[in-house]
């Protein structure tokens, strides 16, 4: 089985700096697997491969965006999609990370990856506030919110997967999922930067290769793993045993299986995103509240 990364990037704020952290790291651990790096355009490029040769001594391996997709407001998950069409026909799997990753341990990650997908952990979901609100524009914006299977599935959009665990694509599947997502105009997803690439590629294998969210006992904002700083550290440490995650956003709270570290852009000193009670109990009201609406609508 082969593996690699892909990573899109972008000549703003300290992209580059966390990127060329991220490319450090792959060869401080020795990570054989090739990372692509996804550029906007060819200057961005040049300036970044020259940036990789002269600190690390090496070439980056890149992709640069086609011209006709560089207007779309959704950049991220344009350019995600563009390198997995171009890459997936030379991988059996495509780990898509961002550039404030890094890794921490050195691991063959086709098995990995190959681990993740058979377990179905990518699918590890918990209760989620926010979450909610952009599942929920996300399949609206689709065209695909009624669906019985992704309702089902994910509680009514109340259950969230949201890098919980590295997101793996099978890349087999990817030829399908393309061919799928052809059906849904690209000015709609395009442009809605809450139609994030990982849930519309669930929303696929849910609707069409039967996936199913596996629901947690946990519940966060977003993506519980994403926000571990909300709680002390001794439930973190249970959070990520529970869910069985390769990766994790504390630095400090890590296991045997941890082997990138992301969301590292972030001060995560005293960081969290706690909310006020009564703030949060509005947030429960309005969510059921729209569910019954939706219901109701129907």
């Amino acid at each position: 089985m082969k593996a690699a990364f892909i990573c899109p990037l972008y000549d703003m704020k300290n992209h580059f700096d966390l990127a060329l952290k991220l490319y450090q790291s792959k060869q401080e651990y020795k990570i054989k697997e090739d990372i692509y790096f996804i550029f906007s355009n060819e200057t961005q490029c040049q300036k970044f491969k020259q940036l990789v040769s002269d600190v690390c001594g090496e070439q980056i391996l890149f992709l640069v965006l086609d011209e006709s997709l560089e207007h779309f407001k959704s950049k991220v998950t344009i350019k995600k999609f563009f390198g997995l069409k171009k890459l997936m026909n030379k991988y059996d799997y495509l780990g898509v990370i961002d550039s404030e990753t890094r890794f921490c341990k050195t691991a063959d990650f086709a098995k990995v990856f190959d681990g993740i997908w058979q377990s179905k952990n990518m699918f590890k979901a918990n209760f989620s506030l926010d979450g909610f609100n952009i599942l929920r524009t996300c399949f609206k914006t689709l065209g695909i919110y009624d669906n019985r299977k992704l309702q089902l599935g994910t509680g009514h959009y109340k259950y969230n997967i949201w890098f919980n665990e590295i997101p793996v694509y099978k890349c087999d599947t990817l030829p399908g999922f393309f061919e799928w997502l052809d059906q849904f105009d690209i000015n709609g997803w395009g442009n809605e930067w809450l139609c994030f690439e990982y849930y519309i590629y669930a929303a696929y294998l849910i609707i069409e290769k039967d996936f199913h969210v596996i629901k947690t006992k946990y519940t966060s904002m977003g993506g519980i793993m994403e926000y571990l700083y909300n709680y002390p550290e001794d439930k973190q440490h249970k959070i990520l045993n529970t869910l069985g995650s390769h990766w994790s956003s504390n630095p400090n709270v890590t296991n045997d299986h941890t082997y990138l570290l992301f969301h590292l852009d972030r001060n995560t000193e005293g960081y969290s995103y706690g909310i006020p009670f009564r703030e949060k109990v509005k947030m429960y009201v309005r969510m059921y509240l729209t569910i019954f609406k939706d219901k109701l609508i129907k």
